[in-house]
């Protein structure tokens, strides 16, 4: 009699838990062309956890549960959490799509789901690929194989205006050229080949700046975009250096985001030589892959990175002759020791090395993580001027000071002399203050996956995140200063991060003062798409 009355209890008490498990939740909907209505299967479909960090122009990756389109384009998500998330598409011929999104390859507004919930009804439009077809030819007209034809876009990171390669393929036996997977938008096309001839951009010019732009709507296919290509005079770099070493010559040129290499090795004397240099200004830096990847516009690499020689960068300039007898400097690459004061960080902060003006020496960015949430070393540092950069403290920290061998550097250059020595001691502060606040659009309606970003008055660095579902932000580990606070309806993150354009609307924007562990509230009105779209035209 016991025992079946410990059962009963036993079961009881299964029932119980079993009652209070959270209820999953599930989103069914279908997929179509955006141009045509037409259902598209074979996409997938995925939710990701809502990050009010996560970048607005990021490649999405399959975080959460995923399903695949039937013949009816129809799908049906299940045993999702309840909570927030972001839901996106994707198939071959088509481009990315968020669900929400005003445009293509953009995530959009989150989703909320509450426990139990199952949304139909949910349809998301993908937009074709657009292809672009030309070729390249020479002086006289004929066909060029294996020339590198570029795809580029005006690009804002790094604060400033600049060419950046959306895509690259190589021209065929008959010099033709075909490119995919081409979003709406506004192009630049560029076509390269060593055999001395000069980079040209579409149609047939060699100055950048006076490239022909190329419009492609959605789904369109471009013909006609033929380059024909310029011969140059070539030169040649001879110089010194360490024996036995690879060296890289990078264009200086700050109108591209990415830049080609050429390489050489130095022999047993240690005589180098660059043949086929077209006139320009150059750094040619050792083979050390951080200095390499940072200069080329690829991700830094980690501080780790093996330094085999210590050849400082070198500027050189080819005008119209060869240049001769260049001697690279060498130097003891620098260990810098460090650590954090005031406070302590939950172990994914990310302290950088970063050369200012992003390429004006010819430095690598050097990245290092803390180890034990308060040490952390930059190893083989190249000697030069750095800026100091700490992102993702969390807690509500920010940088209170920044002392290098025991002298205030707080927003000034680390300058790294040969034989520097001493320790990098960053000050941190939990006395941050917060502003929170909802984005709202001209009709005064919450704006979920708002793009919102606060600055400083007498500054221009700028902290952005989406708002979510509610069309709610909140900004942590503000130092105390006056902010200015600005929302946007749908803006590419690295056209906000481009201060020119943002000074554009600093009217609009609210002015807030945040004290020592002030929390401060503010409502603020979405700047609108087509008001922002008139703008960043003008940059061009």
């Amino acid at each position: 009699m016991r025992r079946i009355g410990a059962w009963v209890v036993c079961v009881a008490a299964a029932a119980g838990a079993w009652a209070q498990a959270p209820e999953k939740c599930a989103i069914e909907g279908r997929v179509v062309n955006a141009l045509t209505g037409a259902p598209l299967k074979k996409t997938i479909v995925w939710v990701e956890p809502f990050s009010p960090t996560r970048g607005v122009n990021q490649e999405p990756s399959v975080t959460g549960p995923s399903t695949t389109t039937d013949a009816q384009g129809r799908f049906r998500l299940e045993d999702i959490d309840a909570g927030s998330y972001f839901l996106s598409a994707r198939r071959t011929g088509y481009l990315n799509q968020g669900y929400g999104a005003e445009e293509p390859d953009v995530v959009g507004p989150p989703v909320k789901l509450a426990a139990g919930e199952r949304r139909g009804d949910v349809t998301l439009k993908l937009t074709p690929q657009a292809l672009l077809y030309g070729k390249v030819t020479d002086e006289d007209g004929e066909a060029v194989p294996d020339a590198h034809v570029t795809v580029f876009r005006i690009s804002y990171a790094g604060g400033r205006k600049q060419f950046e390669a959306e895509s690259t393929t190589v021209s065929q036996a008959d010099g033709s050229v075909v490119i995919g997977n081409v979003a709406p938008g506004r192009y630049y096309l560029g076509a390269s080949l060593r055999d001395n001839y000069a980079p040209t951009f579409y149609p047939a010019t060699s100055d950048p700046a006076a490239a022909a732009a190329v419009v492609v709507a959605a789904g369109a296919e471009v013909r006609g975009l033929d380059i024909r290509l310029h011969k140059a005079r070539t030169y040649s770099i001879r110089g010194r250096g360490p024996a036995n070493t690879s060296l890289h010559l990078i264009p200086r040129n700050d109108l591209f985001a990415t830049r080609a290499t050429f390489g050489a090795n130095t022999t047993a004397e240690g005589r180098f030589e660059f043949t086929g240099v077209l006139p320009g200004r150059y750094t040619i830096a050792g083979d050390n892959d951080t200095a390499v990847f940072a200069m080329t516009g690829n991700l830094p690499m980690p501080a780790s990175a093996a330094v085999p020689e210590s050849v400082l960068p070198a500027v050189v300039e080819v005008s119209d002759s060869d240049v001769d007898d260049v001697v690279l400097p060498t130097g003891q690459t620098l260990t810098i020791q460090g650590g954090f004061a005031g406070g302590r960080t939950d172990g994914r902060a990310e302290i950088a090395l970063v050369p200012p003006g992003d390429f004006p020496s010819g430095l690598p960015t050097y990245t290092a993580q803390p180890r034990g949430e308060s040490r952390f070393q930059f190893q083989e540092v190249l000697p030069g001027t750095y800026q100091v950069s700490v992102d993702g403290l969390g807690g509500g920290l920010y940088v209170k000071a920044v002392r290098f061998a025991g002298r205030d550097i707080t927003n000034q250059d680390l300058d790294l002399v040969p034989g520097a020595s001493g320790a990098l001691e960053i000050t941190l502060a939990a006395d941050g203050g917060e502003i929170t606040g909802t984005a709202r659009g001209a009709d005064g309606k919450a704006l979920p996956g708002a793009l919102v970003q606060v600055w400083p008055v007498d500054g221009q660095g700028a902290r952005s995140l989406k708002a979510d579902e509610s069309g709610a932000f909140h900004f942590r580990g503000l130092p105390p200063a006056d902010y200015r606070v600005i929302a946007w309806e749908a803006l590419d993150d690295d056209l906000a991060g481009y201060p020119p354009f943002r000074a554009r609307f600093e009217a609009q924007a609210a002015e807030v003062k945040v004290a020592e562990q002030g929390r401060e509230n503010v409502d603020v009105t979405a700047v609108a798409r087509a008001a922002s779209a008139v703008e960043a035209a003008k940059l061009r």
